[in-house]
């Protein structure tokens, strides 16, 4: 089960990187050159070849492009400590770049960033192209992005808490561009 979630989070970080540079044809340039799987043309294929009786079908291709590849771009913050501005710009706005940011400097200034990687699940569960507005739902699963410290790589104790929990995050249509504006996560429940 486990290596079935790992697959579909791969295939739909694939596909939204593939699908994030087909339309940000701007911002081509930035998007997967970090590895060349991403311009294999399989999984863009299975996407647009499939027909659907979904009206708002693309709308929720491209805010789930931008949730993930805000997520990858989380990631790479964690991981190194820069902020990578102008790349989250691509994809987030309001509370939800700024708490991003927020977390990172936490951690910076606590000599901490994060090995591993974080399994999503994320899935656009509302759109409303008129209002301009959609929601994401995720069950964000921490175990394997582990906090350690930046100097000696040893992991860092936390609290007993929730590893794996749900995510809520809206989204706002801006011109033709959908941003993640805000982000909700319930550690009260997992998921």
């Amino acid at each position: 089960m486990a290596s079935n979630t790992h697959h579909r989070t791969h295939v739909l970080r694939l596909a939204g990187a593939v699908l994030t540079c087909t339309v940000a044809a701007g911002a081509l340039a930035g998007c997967g050159s970090d590895t060349p799987k991403k311009t294999a043309s399989s999984p863009s294929a299975t996407a647009s070849s499939t027909p659907s009786n979904d009206p708002d079908q693309a709308a929720k291709d491209k805010v789930l492009a931008s949730y993930t590849n805000m997520r990858e771009v989380q990631i790479k913050m964690a991981a190194d400590g820069d902020l990578h501005t102008e790349e989250l710009a691509k994809y987030a706005r309001g509370d939800a770049a700024t708490d991003l940011k927020k977390s990172v400097l936490r951690n910076e200034s606590m000599g901490i960033k994060f090995t591993g990687r974080p399994e999503m699940e994320p899935q656009v569960t509302a759109v409303d192209t008129k209002g301009k507005t959609a929601t994401v739902t995720d069950c964000f699963d921490a175990t394997s992005w582990k906090p350690v410290y930046k100097d000696s790589g040893k992991e860092l104790k936390l609290a007993e808490q929730r590893l794996k929990y749900p995510v809520t995050s809206q989204a706002t249509l801006e011109g033709d561009t959908w941003f993640v504006t805000k982000i909700t996560a319930d550690r009260t429940k997992g998921c």
